[in-house]
């Protein structure tokens, strides 16, 4: 990854939660940037818990930070329309090398507990990822590790049934920041994510009428 998009990665999270402190909105954690982590670090992390990295990950936490904290809740007004159920954003945070042991744990419980067989097409869709991101829901966002690419799309698991299940939100980590960063990281529950994704093209839309119309409600105060 370039600076460039380090930097628009940071304006992006200034700009939605100086938005959230000027609305006076909850602010439940304000912007952490961790450290970065060493090469050794990932390595042994990887070893440890059989799991698959991609490079892009990798590039992030090495050069740039482990993990990325913050959340707010809207507060003192609803959501409107096709937005009414976006409600907070950043929850346990953007990412988190630390994070990754108890989230392979919870995505091990899942499999093995409730989606075990993985020729059943909504089970299968569980099978080969790396968890990333924990779901209040007890949903997972992870790295599609079944592809024969090293990049790892960014997709969302569902425990219970959700139409979003399998749906991709990035074409890799770089992708999915970039993307969710730029509508303000509302989410991740699945029905936050909604409004913004283009089933067609299955991925989190970057620009268009439902992104703009977004902002324009986000400013207007």
């Amino acid at each position: 990854m370039d600076k460039k998009t380090w930097d628009i990665w940071k304006g992006n999270w200034g700009w939605i939660l100086d938005i959230a402190k000027k609305r006076q909105w909850d602010i439940v954690d304000d912007l952490v940037i961790k450290p970065v982590v060493s090469k050794h670090e990932v390595d042994k992390i990887i070893d440890d818990l059989k799991i698959k990295l991609p490079p892009d990950f990798i590039d992030v936490i090495t050069n740039y930070s482990g993990g990325v904290n913050f959340s707010f809740q809207i507060e003192g007004v609803e959501t409107e329309g096709e937005y009414r159920q976006i409600f907070s954003a950043g929850y346990e945070g953007l990412w988190s090398f630390e994070d990754l042991g108890n989230l392979k744990e919870q995505y091990d419980c899942w499999v093995e507990s409730c989606f075990d067989d993985p020729t059943d097409n909504y089970n299968k869709v569980w099978h080969n990822k790396t968890p990333i991101i924990r779901v209040a829901t007890g949903d997972l966002i992870a790295f599609d590790t079944s592809v024969t690419t090293d990049e790892f799309p960014v997709v969302f698991l569902s425990h219970d049934g959700s139409d979003f299940h399998g749906k991709r939100l990035g074409n890799n980590f770089i992708d999915f920041i970039t993307r969710w960063s730029n509508v303000g990281c509302f989410g991740p529950e699945d029905w936050q994510f909604e409004p913004f994704h283009n089933d067609n093209e299955n991925i989190l839309e970057l620009d268009g009428d439902k992104v703009n119309n977004w902002k324009k409600w986000l400013t207007n105060y």
